[in-house]
């Protein structure tokens, strides 16, 4: 579950399915694209698949140039089966629903998106919400990408930058050392976890 992808100009949400409920070793057609795990998964970028090109990044509706809140919700119906992924953020005292909000993340919007058929072959949400409902384990970091510099998530349809830019190579010429800070991370029943309060750090509770 790619909960967070992004840098400041461009973010993405990404779900990958698997065939297998537990941790196993793929070998030969298996590992490959179409084999027992999805690799491209049912993305949902604002810039790509909301069409919002000033939604989020430095001075736009999510100021990425200042500290902000990134909320992610996953409701369930009754039988815990998992109905969509939402995405809003908190900024400045203010909570910020997701680019265009009547696009719903659910199972028919992950069937409608070219690229996420793996995804959907594979169990798509349900799978993703059994996997989720099992545990995992939350990991951070830095991503460098020598392969495709990151095109995928910020240039062209993806995003505002070039096709150059996102290379490990070109990065270290405007940040030798690129670093990122996460804090106050919480998880909890929908809605307990973010305020639109704010206290004098910076930092957002619930009310």
């Amino acid at each position: 579950m790619d909960i967070w992808e992004a840098n400041s100009r461009s973010t993405q949400i990404a779900p990958h399915a698997c065939e297998n409920p537990s941790l196993f070793t793929c070998t030969g057609d298996d590992c490959k694209s179409n084999g027992k795990c999805d690799k491209s998964g049912c993305g949902d970028n604002p810039y790509r698949h909301r069409n919002a090109t000033n939604y989020y990044g430095p001075g736009l509706t999510v100021d990425t140039k200042k500290p902000f809140t990134v909320v992610t919700q996953f409701p369930a119906d009754e039988n815990g089966d998992l109905q969509a992924i939402v995405r809003k953020y908190v900024q400045d005292g203010v909570v910020i629903e997701n680019a265009s909000p009547s696009i719903k993340m659910d199972q028919p919007y992950c069937n409608a998106l070219p690229g996420a058929s793996n995804y959907n072959r594979l169990g798509g949400h349900k799978v993703m919400g059994e996997a989720l409902a099992r545990g995992m384990v939350l990991a951070l970091s830095i991503w460098w990408d020598k392969s495709t510099g990151m095109n995928w998530l910020e240039s062209g349809v993806a995003g505002p930058c070039s096709a150059t830019e996102g290379f490990p190579e070109e990065i270290i010429q405007v940040e030798k050392a690129p670093t990122v800070t996460f804090s106050n991370i919480k998880w909890g029943e929908l809605d307990s976890t973010y305020s639109d309060k704010a206290n004098s750090s910076g930092q957002y509770w619930k009310a």
